[in-house]
């Protein structure tokens, strides 16, 4: 087949809509996830592919495709049929996928696109491809089973636009999470299963993704840090790789010194976590009671001790919070210093335990998707009103991204980050500085 007479398809990474329901545009893509590179890799070789994030790239609307593919987490679905609708309306056929479209109703992404893949799409994306070839589309593609990591080809970093992607590079050592936390849209993706790679596979992408990036890696595993042989191992085998890596993880890591040990020696240098809440009442209602409050302050000075600076996920509008809440997270983040706090309005997702609950309490007062965010109110706290609590959560917000309250929580270096990382915060907390003002929920980009 001549390269004129190709199939031409195109992978599109959409961005996220603002509180008023514009797309987000940036400059910079600082870190991009790893589902279209990925797809790439396992797509047929006889095909011409692109690769498009939105909230750096346009999408060539005006160009000929054959087959458009998007993917969604979380609100984002919503940018996601926006543009499968517009790519239809000029008669492109259109596959919807990820874990927002697979965890909700399938008739939600159906009204937007010909297609809907449903699970991981390793299996299923080259199937979806060969039948749009032969003209046989389905209207469901399903992953009924969660497959070996072992085998997965090297993501296609070469299709990655570096103009305007930034330094860090995403590689995947492990899918998934063993904790049952009932507001987890991932939990529920991978049916609360933990998979791990093999460690020469992960090297090895890691040496493709410095080829065509740079020596930083996002791991974006949901947590990195759970299977401490399998840790031992891979973090063991990246000392040689001379790399800098930043990830996510549980606490449990702060109660083995000598992983936080070898960690730092493999190059992390900064981790997220979900510590959700300070407030045990609040744990226990999202299955997370196994976080102990009482020792989030010692765990971070142990990681900091270590060398690796913590940032952190936090909620509000839990059941145990009433309006105490904005004051106390507060006061904790900014006791324990943290680099770069998230926090975010409890959102009970669709396809997760926790929105399977709310809605038998007759608690969801909105299943409009653009409201799922994390800034807004989409369910009736039990001890704030709604306006109570989205006014408190962009007062909060507005509150730690002052410049005094960033300067206090930066100052003082206290993991002994170099230059590069150190840099690295300073303009995350500005970045995310600039989208409060804009009322964009750190993190959703």
């Amino acid at each position: 087949m001549g390269r004129q007479n190709r199939f031409r398809v195109l992978l599109i990474a959409p961005t996220a809509l603002d509180f008023f329901g514009k797309p987000i545009k940036e400059r910079r893509l600082h870190l991009p996830g790893l589902t279209l590179p990925m797809l790439a890799a396992v797509s047929p070789s006889d095909i011409d592919l692109r690769l498009v994030f939105e909230t750096v790239e346009d999408i060539p609307f005006n160009q000929h495709w054959d087959l458009v593919g998007v993917t969604s987490m979380g609100s984002g679905i919503v940018r996601a049929w926006q543009i499968s609708d517009d790519f239809r309306r000029r008669g492109v056929k259109t596959v919807m996928g990820g874990i927002a479209a697979s965890l909700g109703a399938p008739d939600w992404s159906l009204e937007h696109a010909d297609v809907l893949v449903q699970g991981e799409g390793e299996e299923t994306w080259p199937r979806v491809v060969h039948d749009a070839i032969a003209g046989r589309l389905q209207s469901i593609y399903r992953a009924d089973i969660l497959p070996s990591l072992a085998g997965l080809p090297v993501p296609r970093y070469d299709l990655m636009n570096r103009k305007v992607i930034g330094f860090w590079r995403p590689v995947q050592a492990t899918r998934g999470c063993p904790f049952s936390c009932t507001f987890c849209s991932v939990t529920s993706f991978f049916s609360v299963t933990y998979r791990k790679r093999p460690v020469s596979e992960v090297v090895r992408d890691i040496r493709e993704a410095k080829r065509y990036g740079s020596r930083h890696i996002a791991f974006i595993d949901d947590n990195i840090a759970v299977d401490f042989e399998y840790c031992r191992e891979l973090w063991e085998a990246l000392i040689s790789e001379k790399i800098i890596w930043m990830s996510q993880a549980s606490l449990h890591l702060a109660e083995h010194p000598d992983m936080m040990a070898l960690a730092y020696r493999s190059g992390c240098r900064l981790l997220s976590f979900g510590i959700e809440s300070i407030n045990e009442p609040s744990l226990e209602m999202i299955d997370k009671g196994w976080n102990r409050p009482e020792r989030y302050l010692e765990a971070i000075r142990l990681l900091r001790r270590h060398g690796i600076d913590v940032s952190t996920e936090m909620i509000i509008g839990l059941d145990g919070d009433d309006n105490r809440v904005f004051e106390r997270t507060y006061q904790f983040i900014m006791k324990a210093g943290i680099t770069v706090p998230r926090v975010h309005i409890i959102t009970p997702v669709p396809g997760t335990p926790l929105f399977d609950e709310l809605l038998r309490q007759h608690r969801i007062v909105t299943t409009e998707y653009a409201n799922y965010t994390g800034g807004k109110v989409v369910f009736r706290p039990l001890r704030l009103s709604a306006e109570e609590l989205e006014r408190g959560y962009w007062q909060l917000y507005q509150r730690l991204y002052r410049r005094r309250a960033i300067l206090r929580r930066l100052i003082p270096n206290r993991a002994g980050l170099g230059p590069y990382m150190l840099a690295v915060v300073w303009a995350s907390n500005i970045r995310y500085r600039s989208h409060i003002k804009r009322r964009i929920s750190p993190g959703i980009l």
